[in-house]
């Protein structure tokens, strides 16, 4: 019917309402991007039943931008697109004591499930739960590992290369440079059984390879990789290997996703010093043989 009506309608106007209708049909973008998680759950009452029309708001423990939805008829409730880090959560409603999650985290391209149960009381009653909250993500089959900013900055890392520690993975096989490389050179990655050059690396959201070296930077390739973040910049990152979704295309490799620090509502820095000398290097064992 709709190919009919284009086809048998002259003018722009025509089209646009053509476009218009197609537009409706396809399915609207949920839960996360490259750079974002989400936040999604149901909130019951103590016999079970779902409580529609929930208040939840969620909180950025960095730098205190808040969001709120409201929970649908079925009891659920879905944040999309939330900047990875730490937030607190808040259920309230008339007719029951409000709740208040003082810390959930979310990480970067997973959607975490957070479900709670309200009590019958005054809504001006608030219930904090203080014990630490493990969220499961079990909207996706995707496997990978997420390394935060602590993991980056405390993990032996000499060449100040996050790429270094793609390897903590399950299936990735990580390159072993030699001294040629180190401090310039990216760590080659092949994910369970796939070539070095079949890895997504995305910053931001934004895809990042090179698609001339078809390479992060390989030592006597004329054209050179991406750049390479700061490790201090780095607020996570995450290495998918699997079963991730198809809205990643173009490579059947790993899928390597980096978010960078934003700001925050409190003061901070770092130093960093690194010192290299000859003096300082071992010897080679030929060298060493001939007592050099």
């Amino acid at each position: 019917m709709l190919r009919n009506f284009c086809s048998n309608r002259s003018g722009g106007a025509a089209w646009t309402v053509c476009v218009a209708l197609l537009m409706t049909l396809v399915p609207s973008l949920m839960a996360q991007t490259a750079g974002t998680g989400a936040l999604t759950g149901t909130v019951t009452d103590s016999s079970g039943a779902v409580v529609p029309g929930v208040m939840v708001t969620v909180i950025s423990l960095d730098t205190g931008q808040s969001r709120r939805v409201t929970t649908g008829e079925d009891g659920s409730y879905k944040l999309n697109l939330l900047p990875p880090g730490n937030y607190s959560v808040r259920f309230e409603v008339a007719g029951f004591k409000a709740v208040e999650v003082p810390s959930v985290k979310v990480n970067i391209t997973e959607t975490a499930v957070l479900d709670r149960s309200l009590e019958v009381g005054a809504q001006s009653e608030a219930v904090r739960v203080e014990a630490e909250i493990e969220t499961i993500q079990t909207t996706s089959s995707a496997l990978g590992t997420v390394a935060t900013a602590a993991t980056v900055t405390e993990l032996p890392l000499s060449t100040r290369n996050y790429t270094n520690l793609l390897a903590m993975s399950s299936g990735a096989n990580a390159s072993v440079q030699d001294a040629s490389l180190i401090g310039k050179g990216t760590t080659l990655i092949a994910v369970n059984g796939g070539g070095t050059a079949q890895n997504t690396f995305l910053q931001d959201g934004v895809v990042i390879n090179n698609w001339f070296s078809f390479n992060t930077g390989v030592e006597g390739v004329s054209v050179g990789g991406f750049a390479i973040p700061n490790p201090d910049a780095i607020s996570e990152f995450k290495i998918q290997t699997s079963s991730y979704d198809a809205g990643y295309g173009r490579n059947p490799g790993a899928n390597v996703n980096v978010v960078t620090k934003s700001g925050t509502n409190s003061f901070h820095g770092s130093a960093f010093e690194f010192f290299r000398n000859t003096v300082l290097n071992a010897n080679t064992w030929f060298r060493n043989y001939q007592g050099l």
